[in-house]
């Protein structure tokens, strides 16, 4: 074979290769094209780390706040909220008051940048007008680089079962855990207590809890931000629990057991049939047989892995309505990544995405 040749065969090769890792990178554009599905501009962008239940609304933020009736069934529809000075982290609710993370920066001149200079927690009964939740450490403002505060909710479907918490880790006055239960403008610090091994990797406020959920009469916490319960919108009661610890994805309630997950579990939401699980490697969906998790399915319908894909981290999953499969019910997610988008994620994806029955489909919300 003469130089020429090889050459060839080498350029062929390098262009084969090249075709194969531009396509395997683009998966979310050819798949929505061979499927027809025209994606739409997003109109909530940017981080969103929660969506929950507030009233008669869902609400969610991406430094502003925003607002959805329930009984809003088109895509679309978020109205822009009031809310307090400053970039809007997170939100959690319980039966009363909805809560508001807020991060307050000052501009670097020198660097030409925006500077962490605190954090604030705040609350508000009527989705409006704001208070500081004076109740908590520093009188509602948690400054410091060294010190995490997480801000969570049960996010239950009954607004009885609705409660929210807040947990620091890290204080200047030597003080390593703080928690409290919420109650508007006010708050019950919870009393350190040790973890009971056996209920690893269920744990209590005082500890690592970053999620919580409402089962039994009373609120159960976890050391992860993804958890749920089988509770419907109709009334019934939750019948089983679901938690992630990492990449594995457990269960108690009549049954307890855990199962292996694609990856680090971020976020849930239960459906009939089916339990969505949110990871850092996109959505994945574990069957259900009387409530039990099996191991994670092939595919999923529509374009769910194709939108919601392996390049990112699902931060929010909500379902409307929980009794009736995912294709049946309206479905929220959010998603973001880390990096610099070297592994084909687009930065038009990190939005709030959305499934309809009626288009059945994936889109940008």
């Amino acid at each position: 074979m003469n130089f020429c040749n090889v050459k060839k065969i080498a350029f062929a090769l390098a262009l084969a290769l090249a075709a194969v890792t531009f396509f395997g990178c683009q998966d979310v554009i050819f798949y929505n094209i061979r499927k027809e599905v025209k994606l739409k501009d997003a109109s909530l962008k940017a981080d969103i780390r929660s969506i929950i239940r507030y009233k008669d609304f869902f609400y969610c933020a991406n430094g502003n706040i925003y607002r959805k009736s329930v009984s809003e069934t088109r895509a679309g529809y978020w109205d822009k909220c009031p809310a307090p000075s400053g970039h809007v982290l997170k939100l959690a609710s319980d039966a009363t008051y909805i809560y508001a993370l807020v991060g307050i920066s000052k501009e670097d001149y020198n660097e030409g940048e925006n500077v962490p200079v605190r954090r604030e927690l705040w609350c508000s009964s009527d989705g409006s007008s704001w208070s500081k939740v004076t109740g908590v450490y520093g009188k509602g403002e948690i400054a410091g680089n060294k010190i995490e505060s997480y801000l969570f909710c049960t996010n239950a479907v009954a607004t009885a079962n609705r409660k929210a918490y807040f947990v620091i880790r890290g204080s200047k006055d030597g003080v390593d855990r703080l928690a409290w239960s919420l109650n508007g403008s006010s708050a019950t610090a919870l009393a350190l207590s040790t973890v009971n091994a056996s209920d690893k990797p269920v744990c209590n406020a005082k500890a690592v809890s970053q999620s919580c959920v409402y089962f039994g009469g009373k609120v159960l916490f976890f050391n992860s931000t993804g958890s749920c319960t089988d509770e419907s919108s109709k009334g019934e009661a939750a019948q089983f629990y679901y938690y992630g610890d990492g990449a594995r994805l457990y269960w108690g309630g009549q049954k307890t057991g855990n199962i292996g997950a694609k990856s680090t579990i971020t976020s849930m939401g239960f459906t009939k049939g089916n339990l969505l699980v949110g990871t850092t490697s996109g959505i994945t969906q574990h069957p259900l047989t009387s409530g039990i998790p099996g191991e994670r399915s092939a595919s999923m319908p529509y374009n769910a892995e194709a939108t919601l894909s392996a390049q990112y981290t699902v931060l929010a999953i909500m379902v409307v309505t929980p009794e009736v499969t995912q294709t049946e019910s309206i479905i929220y997610a959010s998603q973001n990544y880390t990096g610099d988008g070297s592994n084909s994620a687009q930065f038009d994806h990190i939005c709030m995405w959305s499934y309809y029955p009626g288009r059945k489909e994936w889109n940008r919300e």
